[in-house]
């Protein structure tokens, strides 16, 4: 009889990006000549942070078929997600916000969360067209309880032109939070939301964690992401310079240097 335990293995990444790149007119966004290389673990809180132009964002586009990357590959919980459309990638369980927060203008707050219900690629047609009145009752109902999860239940029946920035951003929020998605990857969340707006969506951020959501966040308020995040990841110049828990990253040279330049790297 053989005794011997056997060893146990490794869960494979949620996502993982594998030597990608990206050029625009010839100049460097993402990854340098090995390209960028990340890992996500399944339900971790990932900050992704980096100076102005270190290629955060297009990273974002790369991973959610924004853009086509041109070289490099991308897997997502067992898939090559390489390049595929973003319907494709919504579909898959990625959501995912952006700098400049988007949505349907002409439709109410509750209408824009009940269309991103069943309109993961953000489908103009499906919207205007109602096509998720097939499906009201159901998507009705979620969506008014992802509203009030995100604090917008006062505002269900205002029009998206009536909202502050920062509750423009925390129905954004609503629109992936509707679908359950696996991973959500959120954009400069904080950018023009009021410190109580802030405390609102840095409890929900950490109740999604605590519940198993997969968190990769793009943040320039480094005191926020680093109070939420387990994992940071640094880019510059679109090339991973480190990545380790918040602790090591705040007192970290090569960080501290490349956000406020050598003389501050002591």
């Amino acid at each position: 009889m053989n005794n011997t335990a056997s060893t146990p293995t490794a869960e494979p990444p949620l996502l993982e990006a594998s030597a990608i790149s990206k050029r625009f007119a010839g100049l460097r966004a993402v990854g340098g000549e090995d390209g960028l290389s990340f890992a996500v673990s399944r339900g971790s809180f990932v900050g992704l942070i980096g100076p102005n132009g270190a290629g955060k964002s297009t990273t974002f586009n790369l991973i959610s078929g924004v853009l086509a990357s041109d070289s490099g590959a991308v897997t997502f919980d067992g898939h090559d997600i390489t390049n595929a459309a973003s319907d494709t990638i919504a579909e898959l369980g990625i959501g995912r916000t952006f700098q400049t927060p988007r949505a349907f203008e002409s439709l109410s707050v509750l209408d824009n969360v009940v269309s991103g219900a069943t309109s993961p690629g953000e489908r103009l047609r499906a919207a205007f067209g109602r096509a998720w009145r097939t499906h009201e009752s159901v998507t009705v109902d979620a969506a008014k309880r992802t509203l009030d999860r995100v604090g917008l239940t006062g505002r269900a029946d205002d029009l998206v032109s009536d909202l502050s920035g920062g509750e423009l951003r925390m129905l954004e929020v609503a629109r992936q939070l509707v679908r359950n998605p696996v991973m959500l990857l959120l954009d400069e969340p904080t950018s023009g939301v009021d410190p109580v707006l802030q405390k609102r969506l840095a409890a929900l951020l950490a109740e999604l964690h605590r519940e198993g959501m997969t968190l990769v966040v793009v943040e320039h308020n480094l005191h926020f992401l680093l109070a939420l995040a387990e994992h940071i990841l640094v880019l510059t110049h679109g090339e991973l310079l480190t990545e380790g828990p918040p602790t090591e990253i705040r007192t970290d040279a090569a960080v501290i240097s490349a956000y406020l330049g050598d003389d501050y790297a002591a």
